[in-house]
């Protein structure tokens, strides 16, 4: 058999929990069809709360300490995309093209395209707006923000300042921006249908690889939450400034559920089109997320987003692998680390199928909060009024969990404290598995390597 094709489909911002196939209440049709030539990894774990930090694992295989793209104490996410150019390793996508495989890419998320340094190694790499916006949309709402924190602000202080001609400007260009969106449904779908569509109408020469990023799943996820940016609105949450009603969360909740559908669907058109051109067979397709996305669940600090926690709604992902051949393999008991991402294509390119993502200890690390609370405020995003500082040592603290067998561990990095410590998924007392703490301690401290973390 020829080299097989390789197709990496991250369904941004997706948790494990919500789907049927783990157990879920969202029924997914055609993934359900497409298990029947596939393996259900049964507890993947993400690397990283966020999007850059996990995608730099899936494709170095070295988790966020080790690559060093992640966010900080001091800057938030600030210097993250200094930090991917500062890599100057191999990545999965440039061996691959050392061994004949041209690699493309699609993303609808801003972190993932042309100039951010993910695109490195990709024979063509092309960025879709989620928004549903082209360049020039884009550099307008961008450039008008110097005018206010929203559109209506900005409109308003262009009116009084008498600046009509670059009103009116801004107003076609938001009027056509907003009819757009309403046209193809968005906030529910988010460019997965371009996405799609293009690959449907290309052609790629074989071996592939072909890494997508859907972002139906991400935020906003409800008509509310439009026209607010999405940090204004869980920073103030957090701080208790301007709690999240429950009718508002629970219109996320179901918000978030439909977006499971669309991808869904956009899923069963890539992969019917695949079998019209005969190449599902021979091609290895991997379903996953970079992370989840927590919905205010009861927790010890109620949450709504992702980022800055390792709640398992937020690192508990999917894993589903189709093998070229459709092969079942055997899959180890235990927990799934998607660092290891990069060993499996490469092994299974190479004709080896065992499961390379199973680990004994699989890890996820935080590094403090993911923005920079204090640039928020320069920016108008965030009030001046809160308290920050407290806020980043108290509860945006540096974390990192460690999964063993049925259990997990979560440390606080300033302190050392415990934030969590859970027997298959439920809260348990550390006293009574006392042995089983130190044990996962002494993992955490040998993982940390260099890092100034407390254990």
């Amino acid at each position: 058999m020829d080299s097989p094709n390789i197709i990496l489909v991250v369904f941004d911002t997706l948790r494990s929990n919500v789907w049927s196939v783990y157990g879920g209440d969202v029924e997914t049709p055609y993934m359900r069809d497409f298990l029947r030539d596939s393996n259900i990894f049964p507890r993947p774990i993400a690397p990283s709360p966020w999007t850059a930090p996990s995608h730099m694992s899936f494709f170095t295989g070295f988790y966020p300490g080790e690559h060093g793209v992640h966010e900080d104490m001091e800057h938030g996410d600030g210097k993250v995309l200094e930090k991917i150019f500062e890599y100057d390793g191999e990545n999965i996508i440039s061996k691959l093209r050392n061994i004949g495989y041209t690699t493309i890419g699609y993303s609808a998320n801003p972190w993932l395209s042309p100039g951010t340094g993910f695109d490195r190694y990709f024979n063509s790499f092309t960025f879709f707006s989620s928004e549903y916006m082209n360049m020039e949309e884009m550099n307008a709402v961008n450039e008008y923000k110097k005018y206010g924190k929203n559109r209506y602000q900005a409109a308003k202080n262009l009116l009084i300042s008498g600046n009509f001609k670059e009103f009116c400007r801004y107003y076609k260009i938001h009027r056509r921006i907003i009819k757009r969106k309403r046209e193809v449904g968005y906030p529910f779908i988010k460019g997965s249908d371009i996405i799609v569509d293009q690959i449907m109408n290309s052609s790629y020469e074989q071996p592939f690889f072909l890494f997508i990023n859907l972002m139906e799943a991400h935020e906003p996820s409800a008509p509310w939450e439009l026209d607010t940016d999405d940090r204004k609105i869980k920073y103030l949450d957090l701080a208790g400034k301007d709690i999240i009603s429950e009718k508002r969360m629970n219109e996320t909740r179901e918000g978030y559920k439909r977006s499971l559908g669309i991808l869904d669907r956009q899923f069963g058109r890539l992969v019917e089109y695949l079998k019209k051109m005969k190449i599902y067979e021979n091609t290895m397709i991997i379903v996953t997320s970079d992370h989840g996305q927590a919905l205010k669940e009861e927790r010890k600090v109620p949450y709504y987003g992702h980022g800055n926690f390792l709640y398992d709604e937020i690192i508990e992902v999917p894993l589903i692998i189709k093998f070229h051949g459709n092969r079942k393999i055997d899959i180890k008991n235990g927990n799934q680390s998607l660092v290891n991402l990069p060993e499996q294509i490469i092994s299974a390119v190479e004709g080896n199928f065992d499961d390379f993502m199973t680990s004994e200890y699989v890890f996820s690390e935080s590094f403090g909060p993911v923005h920079d609370l204090e640039t928020l405020v320069k920016e108008g995003v965030l009030p001046s009024d809160i308290d920050y500082v407290g806020m980043r040592n108290k509860i945006l603290y540096p974390k990192k969990a460690v999964y063993w067998n049925k259990y997990k561990l979560t440390v606080n990095g300033l302190t050392g404290e415990i934030d969590e410590f859970k027997e298959n998924g439920k809260d348990i007392d550390r006293n009574e598995k006392k042995d089983v703490v130190d044990h996962l301690r002494e993992q955490i401290y040998i993982f940390k390597g260099k890092e100034n973390f407390k254990v």
